[in-house]
């Protein structure tokens, strides 16, 4: 069994829908769901899922929905490595309109989770580190991460990453990004993501220049499916049917189900087939709301 640690973010996703317009001061009515998520919380939980053995480190509040998203990671099996600060649990509306998505998002206690916080003893038996992407964004869980990375060292473990929105690493500052990415090997933009971080825009350019720098990952294409690569090794795998829908967290499900089945000695194929069926039934769930 691959045992996983995850570092990063672990909040209550909120999904609504609503008209492209909403009147200054008015009331609709619309769908409404509240489910567990962030963008590490549910890689840890897909990971798990899939076999892997994950221990989660991050923050939550001392409220009820510390309370809840902490559950929801036990009762996928994964151990917790868990900070409860005074500041509110972290929380997200995803917000559809038509075709578009729009995300607010409080940090709360995610950015809790301080360096002597960390728990060195969960790396002693890891073969792999997930970082949210999103740690490397914040001033707080940057020295966390950094910290973790440096942990990898002589342990032979390999290190993924899961990219934060292309609008953040813009206003973070592209080449500052992937400064920090320098120890990372396994990476997963989806393609708005890999297009910033690469000037490129087909597919197959944008691939060619991320393996240059990462060995192992996917570009994921949404409805397209996703092209992975290993090394000089590609595979495109496109969904028989695509789905539409609210993608929040699909790519974190992707990546989890990605990296335990390689972890695990599935070929590349078989791991990006597996992966972008994990997203696409995570769509699916996000649109039963």
């Amino acid at each position: 069994m691959s045992r996983i640690v995850v570092l990063g973010d672990l909040n209550l996703d909120v999904h609504a829908q609503a008209p492209e317009r909403i009147a200054a001061g008015g009331e609709i009515r619309s769908s409404i769901r509240a489910v567990p998520g962030g963008s590490a919380g549910t890689f840890a939980r897909v990971a798990a899922s899939e076999g892997a053995h994950v221990t989660f480190i991050g923050a939550v509040g001392t409220d009820r929905i510390g309370d809840l998203l902490i559950r929801s990671l036990e009762d996928h099996g994964v151990e917790t490595r868990i900070v409860r600060t005074d500041a509110p649990s972290g929380t997200i509306l995803a917000l559809e309109q038509g075709n578009e998505r729009t995300m607010v998002c409080s940090r709360g206690a995610n950015d809790g989770l301080t360096v002597d916080a960390l728990d060195e003893a969960a790396f002693r038996e890891a073969d792999h580190l997930h970082i949210s992407g999103y740690a490397f964004l914040s001033p707080a869980q940057q020295p966390v991460a950094q910290r973790a990375i440096a942990l990898t060292h002589d342990r032979r473990m390999t290190i993924s990453v899961d990219p934060p929105p292309a609008s953040l690493i813009e206003a973070f500052g592209v080449e500052a990004f992937l400064e920090a990415l320098v120890d990372v090997a396994w990476l997963f933009p989806n393609r708005t993501e890999g297009e910033l971080l690469t000037s490129q825009t087909s597919a197959e350019r944008i691939v060619d220049a991320l393996s240059s720098s990462f060995e192992v990952g996917a570009l994921t294409l949404g409805p397209e499916g996703a092209l992975a690569w290993s090394g000089d090794s590609r595979d495109r795998h496109a969904a028989a049917t695509p789905i539409a829908g609210n993608t929040t967290g699909a790519g974190d499900a992707f990546a989890g189900t990605f990296v335990a089945a390689r972890l695990a000695g599935a070929s590349l194929a078989a791991s990006n087939a597996r992966a972008c069926a994990a997203a696409a039934a995570h769509i699916t769930r996000n649109r039963r709301g």
